[in-house]
């Protein structure tokens, strides 16, 4: 088989994998690797090694015993991706949670009622008109993409860069507005 992917036989090309794939990750499932994991790495080794045999020296030690080298490499740097990644994602979790969970029902009913009285006042008084409502509206859903302003704004067809710049522009003067707002009316409670 060595032989014949350094001679570049189209055929050795695809009976490497048969050959293989299924020992190397029998081998690595039993040396206590995920099971995906294992799988990813046989398929990269033999890759790897259908792409440059020349690197396997015969004088040195068996064919399977340096795929089984490699192979082992590959499968621990993947486990150790693998676990990074969920590192990684478990503390951006955890990080979300505590930013968007309130402490306590308490707090959470009081944030629940400030928002629905902004709102109220909001739509009630006239302190905004209805394409401001309806882009207020987008925020509040979690929609502030240029895309979405741009429709409620109903701007009409301009380059790109314009488009973001006025979406942009408009969101600003909400946002402005509404800080204003807030001011003034915690200026009335107190």
């Amino acid at each position: 088989m060595h032989q014949r992917l350094l001679e570049h036989d189209p055929l050795a090309y695809y009976d490497v994998f048969p050959m293989y794939m299924e020992r190397i990750a029998k081998k690595l499932e039993g040396s206590g690797y995920d099971v995906d994991v294992a799988r990813d790495a046989a398929i990269d080794t033999v890759v790897a090694y259908r792409e440059k045999p020349e690197r396997y020296d015969p004088r040195k030690v068996h064919l399977f015993t340096y795929i089984m080298g490699v192979a082992r490499h590959k499968a621990e740097d993947r486990r150790r991706s693998v676990q990074a990644r969920a590192q990684r994602e478990k503390k951006h979790g955890d990080v979300e949670l505590l930013r968007r969970t309130p402490k306590d029902q308490v707090e959470m009913m009081e944030a629940y009622v400030k928002v629905r009285q902004l709102v109220d006042l909001l739509e009630e008084g006239e302190v905004l008109n209805e394409r401001d409502q309806a882009i207020l509206r987008l925020f509040l859903m979690g929609e502030g993409s240029t895309e979405e302003v741009a429709k409620v704004l109903r701007l009409p067809p301009m380059p790109k860069e314009k488009r973001q710049s006025e979406a942009k522009r408009h969101r600003d003067r909400l946002l402005k507005r509404l800080a204003r707002f807030g001011k003034e009316d915690s200026d009335d409670d107190s």
